[in-house]
């Protein structure tokens, strides 16, 4: 077996340096993410307001322009970002280097901008009373 084409195989101590950051990068990159989200998604709230717009109806739905932009932009963000995890761990994933944890970080994407969907929708949406 030829060792040119596998780089990793060249020299053992740089890859296994390679392989330990990219955990702590992967976990970095989730633990951001979730800051950039919910920071997001108050910067918005303070900006457009719409959370204490009274609604037309009282029919329980209430889809003002104010309580859409609540919803879409953090979500939006948080799917962009749960795209871009899933591109890291494929470029990780081709250079042989140790891509478990960005696909951890893929689904706790995923999961989180689940969670972002159903949490700002709920309370944006929902007019209670």
């Amino acid at each position: 077996m030829n060792a040119k084409g596998f780089d990793e195989l060249e020299d053992p101590l740089a890859r296994l340096e390679r392989n330990e950051r990219e955990g702590a990068r992967a976990f970095r990159f989730f633990l951001f993410s979730v800051v950039a989200v919910v920071a997001t998604a108050v910067i918005v709230m303070f900006l457009v307001g719409g959370l204490g717009e009274d609604c037309p109806g009282t029919d329980g739905l209430c889809l003002t322009a104010g309580r859409v932009e609540v919803v879409v932009i953090p979500t939006l963000l948080s799917l962009l970002l749960a795209v871009f995890s899933m591109w890291k761990t494929y470029q990780v994933w081709s250079r042989h280097i140790r891509w478990r944890p960005w696909l951890f970080a893929t689904y706790a994407m995923w999961m989180l901008t689940t969670a972002c969907l159903l949490l700002t929708s709920s309370v944006a949406f929902v007019e209670i009373g």
